[in-house]
């Protein structure tokens, strides 16, 4: 970066590791057994004096109040140990994400770092994505969902794997988003095929070969202003496409997107019209067109008969909306959600 000056920004000394660690911990869990306090500091030990590895994996083991349950952690954090960056630090972290309850806070976790760094994200509107995802289960509705979706938003605060930022909005510590980045590139390769390329300044689409497996995407926060391929993507579900300078989606870009589930569009200001194209997505149950200046919404979006959410806010240029094309949604899709223009 051109830094005149490089200052070494030094591990905790063990002392303040070891107060750090048991506060995260919590008291109760290191007075339930006598021998707990002396295998949580060999816990302790073995992250290196590293902060943030201190905060999630001691928050990780604060409801953990068996030996049994500690030996473990000791055992495989001992297995995590290695010189370089990505083999210690990363697998230190991993440690939180392996400790989360279920698969479907992890792939909710994972689903984060679709947004560049330091992205403020809005829970609802992530909470609306997993449950277009089918990534919340438990109910038929988004309303309804919204209860799960805030229950994960909370255990991934309370486990350090997010961070709070204001009563709207939640953000992912860079480190923890480079190790989500991680663990998809080196343990979900089969499951969870993610493209990320968020905020990563790319004036163009990316090579549509490397799309092809691909089962979420996010080229976000670029500065892209055409889509002329004609990408084949059997298996995406995900693509966020927002804020970048979008002015053309070529008519056969959607073509051979059969399952794609959520596509956010949002604030490309240059995008003033959608492709017929977009006819197909029969599988599409999310479309975010927030902040486009789209002037009138095509009479294919009918063919869209399993949207559930429909994002129209802040679309100041939105003059026409063809008759009987959102109360087209009610009747055939039930969309549960459409978020009107302002």
């Amino acid at each position: 970066m051109g830094a005149r000056k490089k200052i070494k920004v030094e591990c905790l000394e063990p002392e303040k590791a070891w107060e750090l660690f048991q506060d995260k911990v919590g008291d109760e869990t290191l007075n339930s057994h006598p021998d707990i306090p002396n295998l949580a500091k060999q816990v302790a030990e073995r992250c290196g004096g590293l902060p943030l590895a201190l905060i999630t994996i001691g928050r990780a083991m604060a409801c953990k109040t068996t030996l049994g349950e500690w030996k473990y952690a000791i055992e495989m954090l001992k297995r995590c140990a290695l010189p370089k960056m990505e083999n210690e630090v990363f697998p230190l972290l991993k440690f939180s994400y392996d400790n989360l309850p279920d698969a479907t806070m992890k792939c909710c976790l994972l689903y984060c770092c679709l947004h560049p760094e330091d992205y403020c994200i809005p829970k609802k509107r992530l909470v609306e994505y997993w449950f277009c995802e089918g990534l919340l289960n438990q109910f038929d509705r988004i309303s309804d969902a919204q209860m799960q979706g805030d229950y994960i938003v909370n255990s991934l605060l309370s486990a350090c794997l997010l961070e709070r930022d204001g009563e709207y909005f939640v953000k992912m510590h860079d480190v923890i988003r480079d190790m989500t980045l991680w663990i998809i590139r080196e343990f979900e390769v089969t499951e969870n095929n993610f493209f990320v390329k968020a905020g990563a300044q790319l004036c163009e689409e990316p090579d549509v070969k490397a799309w092809e497996r691909v089962k979420r995407m996010s080229v976000m926060k670029n500065n892209i202003k055409v889509l002329k391929e004609t990408p084949k993507c059997p298996n995406l579900r995900t693509l966020f496409l927002g804020q970048n300078e979008l002015k053309v989606i070529s008519n056969g870009f959607f073509q051979f997107i059969p399952h794609l589930t959520v596509l956010d569009l949002s604030r490309n200001f240059g995008l003033r019209v959608l492709p017929k194209g977009i006819s197909e997505l029969i599988s599409l149950e999310c479309l975010d067109l927030s902040a486009t200046f789209i002037e009138e919404l095509p009479i294919e979006l009918k063919s869209l008969t399993k949207l559930k959410m429909l994002d129209l806010s802040y679309m100041h240029n939105l003059r026409k909306i063809p008759q009987h094309l959102i109360s087209n949604f009610f009747q055939v899709a039930n969309i549960q959600n459409v978020v009107a223009a302002k």
